[in-house]
């Protein structure tokens, strides 16, 4: 399978919500992306799609990506969020912040799973995160290390209308130890949650089913600037995402 046909597989042509999966991730894949299948997640909150319920699936690391494909044997469109570009530099991926290296992996290694299922281009999302996003997993921020933090924004995900409009009532938030969001991802659900979209919550340490719950409103909600200052002294890459080496002081 082809670098285009594995991308083609998460973001079909046709496919309803398709045009948010983000290409960072499938755009940096190559010969050292190793093929992983990591173990399934136990899933008793999971019902199979009804047409009325999206997912937002906020796991570290591959957890999101097993958990998306189980989804999608339940009927839901998995859509990679994933915003964080490796490190360029091959022989020293323990020097990068946020390490997407077995995302990817499992993103190629679950292609072939996810182009067995026959779903159709209506099929209601489940939207896929990194937990680690903003603070990272491996390294703390230091000259010469390859920041690749990144934040969820309201604009990478369909509006609270456009749910609407097709058929969607109700968002499951999964998440592994917590019901309340992250203070970014809470800037989405709130606007949701203002539009009358039930929100529901899973924690996974916790099991038992979906539990709804009313995501309180975050530090600047709505703000114009609110944006601005949520990227701020992140380093945006410029074949997109976000990644940067951060500067070595010169020696003077």
């Amino acid at each position: 399978m082809t670098l285009g046909e594995i991308f083609e597989v998460w973001a079909p042509a046709g496919a309803l919500w398709s045009a948010w999966a983000k290409p960072v991730l499938f755009a940096h894949l190559g010969p050292r992306t190793v093929l992983s299948q990591s173990p399934e997640i136990h899933m008793d909150w999971a019902r199979r799609a009804d047409g009325e319920s999206a997912v937002v699936v906020d796991l570290p690391g591959t957890s999101g990506v097993v958990v998306g494909l189980q989804l999608a044997q339940l009927g839901y469109r998995p859509v990679p969020l994933y915003n964080a570009c490796p490190s360029p530099d091959t022989d020293a991926p323990g020097r990068t912040i946020v390490d997407v290296e077995p995302i990817m992996a499992e993103l190629v290694g679950g292609a072939e799973r996810l182009s067995r299922l026959t779903l159709p281009p209506t099929a209601p999302p489940a939207f896929l995160l990194d937990d680690r996003r903003r603070y990272g997993n491996t390294v703390a921020p230091a000259p010469g290390i390859f920041d690749n933090r990144s934040v969820s924004l309201p604009t990478d995900f369909p509006s609270a209308s456009r749910l609407l409009a097709h058929g969607i009532r109700r968002v499951v938030l999964v998440q592994e130890r917590s019901t309340q969001p992250q203070e970014d991802l809470s800037h989405t659900l709130v606007r949701w949650q203002e539009a009358r979209i039930q929100i529901l919550a899973v924690n996974l340490s916790t099991p038992g089913p979906a539990r709804s719950i009313t995501v309180q409103k975050p530090t600047l909600y709505r703000r114009i600037w609110q944006r601005v200052l949520a990227t701020m002294g992140l380093r945006r890459n410029p074949l997109g995402g976000f990644g940067g080496l951060l500067p070595v002081p010169s020696v003077g």
